[in-house]
């Protein structure tokens, strides 16, 4: 049984993927107090090894066409064992719902608004999300088409103003990291901004063509890459050994922007543009929460959960951590093995899971 009525094209899956991953630009941020300058090469290296992973992804979708991760789960895995999959994937939504609602809620408080209570803004925040989540993957979609045009206008146009400060020696001296920290550098990027791609699992059955999602999935990884690649080599480039000195490093650079005392405060463009891409990055997670738990539940619609999972997002979103240090440590240090199992580990035990019954399937049929 299908919940979602609403159906997306393939090239609206492009641009949902885009906009999903565009809040890259703000995660990054991980990164950069531990491999610096080499940053980029760390980015160039997570995303070699995410290309396999996304494989993997598509891979588990078109063995069951049509059906979502946790319909995935009970087909592939069985009923007990799959739904155990199942709740644990949906925990796993709604964790990177609020630890991204409170990351931003954190950064806007910090920067933009720093007389606002903290509870007000992500309570604002969750609701925007539930509006667009209760008008469906095709409203969705829409907004990311709008977003990525805009989000992709504003990059350039700030890059084109920094160009007078970049210098090619803050990228001196190249690999100057041990191979422990070029090796977590890649873990922190490979979990945090690549590989919460696995929430596509539960959009993919909702394509038009849901049979050839592998083009559009690679192709605004690829594009979404370059324009992480593209920020970070900017930010180094400006920025230098600075680069570890702030929590928001594309924030802080655009501050810097000062055109005859006329183009000035450009960092509130880059606030607002996160503001867009983590609305659909949480939004995303919003609605694959609501509708994997829906699913698992066996309920007719989703919509009687958005208000529940919504009040429950708020209330833990809004103090999640003791201190955004806390939260970068967690970053760094925990979250990258947590998001593990769940991208990389339970996916793959799925694959083979999958491989498994295909092969005993076809050497059945040759017994015959």
């Amino acid at each position: 049984m299908k919940l979602e009525k609403g159906v997306i094209t393939n090239t609206q899956l492009i641009y949902l993927i885009l906009s999903f991953l565009e809040s890259m630009v703000i995660s990054i941020n991980f990164s950069y107090g531990i491999s610096k300058q080499d940053t980029w090469i760390a980015v160039l290296a997570a995303f070699v090894i995410t290309i396999p992973i996304m494989l993997g992804y598509t891979a588990i979708a078109k063995s069951y066409p049509g059906k979502n991760l946790i319909q995935i789960n009970d087909e592939a895995l069985g009923p007990y064992v799959g739904k155990l999959f199942s709740a644990l994937y949906i925990w796993f939504l709604f964790e990177l719902m609020i630890h991204y609602a409170y990351f931003f809620n954190s950064f806007w408080i910090t920067y933009i608004m720093t007389e606002t209570p903290r509870l007000v803004f992500v309570a604002i925040f969750i609701l925007v999300s539930a509006f667009a989540v209760w008008s469906g993957i095709e409203t969705i979609a829409r907004c990311s088409v709008i977003f990525t045009i805009i989000v992709s206008i504003t990059v350039v146009f700030v890059i084109s103003l920094l160009l007078k400060d970049m210098k090619i020696v803050h990228f001196l001296p190249i690999l100057d990291l041990t191979p422990k920290d070029f090796i977590q550098s890649v873990h922190i990027i490979l979990t945090i901004q690549f590989c919460d791609l696995i929430a596509f699992l539960m959009i993919f059955p909702y394509t038009k063509n849901n049979k050839a999602i592998r083009k559009p999935m690679l192709l605004a990884l690829c594009l979404s890459t370059l324009m992480l690649l593209i920020v970070v080599l900017v930010n180094t480039a400006v920025m230098g050994v600075r680069i570890t000195n702030t929590t928001s490093v594309s924030f802080a650079i655009t501050r810097e922007i000062d055109i005859g005392n006329v183009l000035t405060r450009l960092d509130v463009l880059v606030a607002l543009t996160l503001l867009a891409t983590v609305f659909m990055k949480v939004s995303v997670f919003y609605y694959t929460t609501v509708l994997g738990l829906a699913q698992l539940l066996g309920l007719r619609s989703y919509k009687p959960l958005i208000v529940p999972i919504g009040l429950i997002a708020i209330a833990i979103s809004a103090n999640l951590y003791p201190s955004d240090m806390e939260q970068v440590y967690a970053g760094r240090n925990i979250w990258p093995f947590n998001a593990m199992l769940f991208e990389i580990i339970l996916p793959l035990i799925t694959l083979i899971t999958i491989a498994l019954r295909n092969l005993f399937k076809d050497t059945g049929g040759e017994n015959e």
